[in-house]
């Protein structure tokens, strides 16, 4: 069994004390520790992507339900696999002024050489939620299920391309691997071609320049409905919901590999605990609401919300086994 970035029941009764000691939206005023000043929300890509309307969502929340008695300020900062992103963040201070969106960057980007800080540089505040991969293929594709790629494969590594975007190392190319590797494939020689993004990636699957597409799910609803690409499988361990509810599992199919790009808040290294608790507290009311709740069912994530020692042992559970599949695909460079 291969299973890369599960955490299934992790919630536990953290959450739950959290909000009952909450109590009311003001709760923040009562905290040891609060901002006295606007609060930097950092994240590592540009306007409108994902990343960015997670961070824009939480920061709707913060004001509207006065979870945050200051104002919280997106500041976009791409580049470097968001490294960019958590340098700024390091170099506003430690005070809990400054915070910033997470995820498997942070395990992979110093083992890929990408930018030097990763998650032994900085405080990890909350895991917030899963989003998984999908396996596409078009219509009219001969390839009806991942046990039909598998077994091209397994004969011949090279027989079939594979779109990913953006770039080797990514969600995209890392949920195809792990799929891969766990149906027994011999991943360094599987055909990986690079797109400028995973929704390039779908359209060269649909024109036929490659066999399959890899990509987080919320690319592909809208051909799913239109009925122009059939997902084949998806790395999560159980099926989702709407128009997702017919797309197999790669269990169902007998291939026990799990991946999500999971996402995360993390803080600069040295973070008092009292501001490690304030922002702890403020997540967990934040990702109550029906609007948090309504975006993770529109863009079919699952929340996976978790605080303290399980979060930070789960980060660094990802740091050990980004470390394995690079080496296997010799991509390390540190």
């Amino acid at each position: 069994m291969i299973t890369f970035f599960s955490r299934h029941g992790a919630v536990s009764t953290r959450l739950l004390v959290l909000i009952t000691v909450c109590g009311t939206a003001h709760f923040a005023h009562a905290q040891a520790w609060h901002p006295t000043r606007p609060v930097a929300l950092v994240v590592g890509a540009t306007p409108g992507g994902s990343l960015d309307l997670t961070a824009r969502l939480l920061q709707r929340i913060f004001d509207q339900q006065k979870l945050v008695p200051t104002p919280v300020v997106v500041l976009n900062k791409p580049g470097a696999g968001q490294g960019l992103a958590w340098e700024y963040m390091q170099d506003r201070g430690n005070d809990g002024h400054a915070i910033a969106l997470g995820g498997p960057n942070l395990a992979s980007n110093p083992i890929l050489g990408a930018h030097a800080i990763g998650y032994q540089n900085v405080t990890t505040i909350a895991l917030l939620l899963d989003d998984y991969t999908a396996l596409i293929v078009r219509a009219e594709s001969p390839l009806k299920s991942m046990r039909d790629v598998v077994e091209r494969l397994r004969k011949d590594p090279g027989a079939l391309s594979i779109g990913v975007g953006p770039a080797l190392g990514g969600g995209a190319h890392i949920g195809a691997v792990v799929a891969l590797k766990a149906a027994g494939v011999r991943i360094p020689e599987v055909r990986f071609v690079v797109y400028k993004s995973a929704g390039e990636a779908m359209i060269a699957a649909i024109g036929g320049e490659v066999d399959v597409a890899a990509g987080t799910v919320a690319n592909y609803p809208p051909q799913i409905a239109s009925g122009r690409i059939r997902v084949i499988g998806v790395t999560a361990p159980r099926r989702l919901g709407g128009v997702m509810a017919n797309a197999p599992t790669l269990r169902e199919q007998g291939i026990d590999g799990i991946f999500t790009t999971w996402r995360s808040v993390i803080g600069p290294a040295g973070m008092a605990r009292a501001q490690v608790a304030y922002w702890e507290t403020a997540l967990a009311a934040a990702v109550q609401t029906d609007e948090w709740q309504k975006d993770l069912a529109r863009n079919f994530w699952t929340a996976n919300f978790t605080t303290g020692a399980p979060a930070r042992q789960y980060v660094e559970q990802q740091g050990k086994l980004f470390r394995e599949l690079f080496s296997e695909l010799g991509m390390t460079k540190n």
